[in-house]
């Protein structure tokens, strides 16, 4: 086996190894709450197989970086701007901008101690209309306000679920152009309380990707670091990408080729795909009916989120009993 160490990295200049290890750090999707499979696969069965139960991309997704690991050098790296703890208090947070509106917390909020690194990360929020209608516990906070302080901290980029905007998800492309829209349209649905309170949330950052759909890819740790698509070192285990982005179809064709190679799957994903003109058209139009705002619909770009699970727990033992009978 050929040896691909690089012997002579410690006699490189220090500002040079410095800028090696900056380069290996990953750049993560920092969930601010859980992804709960049955309410965002719409199973309510007790017995209901998932396409993915997302535990071990939640739990891999807040490790701390290999670097952390490697050396002394490389863990001094890596705290430059990253740690390992709890979230900013509650007070902490408002203090960063002046809204006045108290923190957001729900049963799903992931409480534990995650990596988190101010200059890398993003963050992104599961909660939607589905959570709060099945879930339905939590405080007088507002979520994506709350999701905002959280990007301000981190490198200002947030991200959020399609869902989570109400009739969004109804709001089909369609010949029309998106503006002018008939203003006998909005003054007959006036923009209820809640979204009027999501929109001046969403005015708090400048722009924001919206999660319409999440692909999940089963493949060995090892494997999907060799691809190249999760980081340097593979440790970008969930990703929220720009539907433009040639990235996206790379990820989706590494999902497909990984769930066709399996001989049963407890279920099968949907890998239909729509152009990223469709759905850029589908979240402003509907952010529009939403809203009735002409500038929030350029605030948003849709997106799509891909977890590495590399615990195949698509691979069910029960599926292939049931199939041998």
């Amino acid at each position: 086996m050929a040896d691909d160490t690089f012997h002579l990295f410690p006699r490189l200049p220090i500002e040079l190894r410095h800028m090696i290890w900056r380069l290996c750090l990953p750049h993560r999707v920092s969930e601010y709450d859980l992804i709960v499979n049955w309410v965002y696969y719409n199973t309510y069965s007790d017995d209901a197989l998932h396409p993915c139960q997302f535990a071990s991309s939640i739990v891999s997704n807040g490790r701390p970086p290999l670097l952390t690991r490697v050396c002394h050098e490389s863990r001094q790296i890596a705290f430059e701007t990253g740690e390992m703890g709890p979230k900013l208090t509650a007070e902490e947070k408002e203090a960063i901008d002046l809204s006045g509106e108290p923190e957001w917390f729900t049963g799903t909020n992931i409480q534990w101690d995650v990596w988190k690194d101010s200059v890398r990360d993003s963050t992104h929020l599961n909660w939607d209309v589905g959570h709060q209608i099945n879930l339905g516990y939590t405080t007088s906070g507002h979520p994506l306000v709350s999701l905002a302080r959280e990007a301000k901290r981190l490198n200002g980029k947030a991200s959020f679920m399609v869902d989570y905007i109400q009739d969004l998800m109804y709001s089909e492309p369609d010949d029309e152009p998106l503006f002018p829209f008939a203003w006998a349209f909005v003054n007959k649905w006036p923009v209820s309380e809640e979204n009027q309170k999501n929109l001046a949330a969403l005015k708090l950052l400048p722009e924001w990707l919206v999660v319409v759909n999440v692909i999940v890819i089963h493949l060995a740790f090892p494997l999907a670091a060799k691809t190249g698509l999760f980081g340097l070192l593979g440790e970008e285990v969930v990703q929220v990408v720009d539907a433009a982005s040639p990235l996206a179809t790379q990820l989706y064709e590494l999902a497909e080729t990984c769930e066709g190679q399996a001989e049963v799957v407890t279920a099968a994903q949907d890998f239909a795909r729509k152009p990223a003109e469709y759905m850029d058209d589908m979240v402003k139009r509907g952010a529009f009916k939403c809203f009735h705002d002409y500038e929030i619909p350029y605030r948003l770009r849709p997106a799509i989120m891909f977890r590495l699970c590399t615990e195949m727990c698509n691979h069910s033992d029960r599926v292939k009993e049931e199939q041998s009978i």
